[in-house]
């Protein structure tokens, strides 16, 4: 009596075990070959986060903790501790701001890394800042901005943008010219017109497998719980999503900004595809 009822438990014990080990290796079988970490360098106020909460919900990842004592990533770049830390019996998604230079390329390849590499329009990408910066008290131009008209507050906006995110965006460019089988390029504009088709053609470049299906469920649960608020989205501390809106531009510059946005910025926006010449303006 007393002798098989621990028996009988002990049994139960393992069968349940060698269930929970079955289910496990099947899991971990799963995931076999997909890459540890996807990493997302992606432009400021580009739609990283989308992009990420896109990526998180593929089965059997999660966010990466970013470890960064030395607190490289403020300055958009990364050291070796970002990547030592991570788990390596797991898969993981990360996304930072990182620009180019030779040595983050070194962290990179040290590590494998393959990553995506996401940026927008300048000019949509400049409004989404302004607007970041009026609506953030944490921001530094915070008071800057709310103490000048829009006008004087945007130019002063795209100085800033323009004099760091041109070059952000064009060094990028140059190494996926340079290595097109390295990097993965990801605009915001087509995440915005079609995430799912988006999203597959992330999935092939990484050898994922998802079914259509899975896909279609991924885009449809995220669009569901973004919202394009950001005040409200600062306040729940969920990202900067204000309206997504591709064009927005439009509807903020004025004509010195058009003038000086094809001063800098001209050649830039015919170089990579998102006008055909300089005769563009506010007028659609």
């Amino acid at each position: 009596m007393f002798i098989k009822k621990p028996l009988k438990s002990f049994s139960l014990f393992y069968r349940l075990s060698i269930l929970q080990l079955r289910n496990l290796f099947l899991s971990k079988a799963t995931y076999i070959g997909y890459p540890n970490l996807i990493f997302i360098a992606g432009l400021p106020k580009s739609g990283t986060t989308w992009l990420a909460q896109l990526m998180q919900e593929i089965p059997g990842y999660q966010p990466a903790y970013v470890y960064d004592p030395d607190d490289c990533s403020s300055l958009h770049n990364i050291c070796n501790d970002i990547f030592s830390y991570i788990p390596k019996n797991g898969h993981y998604i990360m996304k930072l701001h990182t620009h180019y230079s030779p040595e983050n390329m070194q962290v990179l390849d040290k590590f494998n890394i393959n990553p995506i590499i996401m940026y927008r329009d300048l000019r949509d990408q400049c409004v989404s800042r302004y607007f970041h910066a009026l609506n953030d008290p944490t921001h530094r131009h915070y008071a800057l901005y709310n103490t000048l008209s829009k006008e004087k507050g945007m130019s002063h906006n795209l100085e800033i943008s323009l004099e760091y995110y041109l070059s952000w965006i064009e060094n990028w460019l140059s190494q996926i010219k340079s290595q097109p089988n390295r990097f993965y390029e990801v605009r915001y504009e087509t995440l915005r017109a079609d995430p799912s088709g988006m999203l597959a053609g992330v999935l092939n470049f990484y050898g994922i497998q998802l079914s259509n299906e899975q896909v279609e469920q991924i885009a449809q649960k995220v669009a569901s719980q973004t919202k394009f608020d950001i005040k409200e989205n600062l306040n729940k501390k969920s990202g900067t999503a204000r309206k997504g809106i591709v064009g927005d531009w439009r509807n903020h510059f004025s004509k010195e900004h058009v003038q000086y946005f094809k001063e800098i910025c001209g050649q830039h926006l015919i170089d990579v595809g998102y006008e055909k010449d300089l005769n563009w303006s506010l007028e659609k």
